[in-house]
C-alpha cells in the first residue's frame, strides 16, 4: 500500500460559511513536511555548536524523511501480506 506523503498532515474541520455552506479550510502541511520539520528540528537541536550549512542540513533531512517514508511502506507491506490466524 502506498502511503500518501502528501496527504495532510492533521484532520480538517469543515466549518460553515455566512451562507450555510459547508467548506473545508486549507489543510496546511502535509505529511512530508510535518515529518521533515521535526527531523529539522532534532538535527538543528542536536547540532547547535557545529558550522553545517542550512543547505547540508536539508539535504540530510530530505534523505532522512524519504527513509521514513519507505519503511513506512515496508512495514505496511508487512503487515498487509502477513497471514492472520485466528483462533475460535
Amino acid at each position: 500500500m502506498k502511503i500518501d506523503k502528501n496527504a495532510p498532515a492533521f484532520p480538517v474541520m469543515p466549518v460553515q460559511d455566512q451562507f450555510g455552506r459547508l467548506v473545508a479550510p486549507i489543510p496546511g502541511m502535509t505529511k512530508y513536511e510535518q515529518v521533515l520539520l521535526q527531523i529539522l528540528c532534532a538535527k538543528e537541536m542536536q547540532n547547535n555548536h557545529s558550522k553545517i550549512g542550512l543547505s547540508t542540513l536539508l539535504k540530510e533531512c530530505t534523505i532522512l524523511a524519504d527513509e521514513y517514508f519507505l519503511t513506512l511502506e515496508k512495514l505496511q507491506d508487512e503487515k498487509e501480506n502477513s497471514p492472520v490466524i485466528s483462533i475460535n
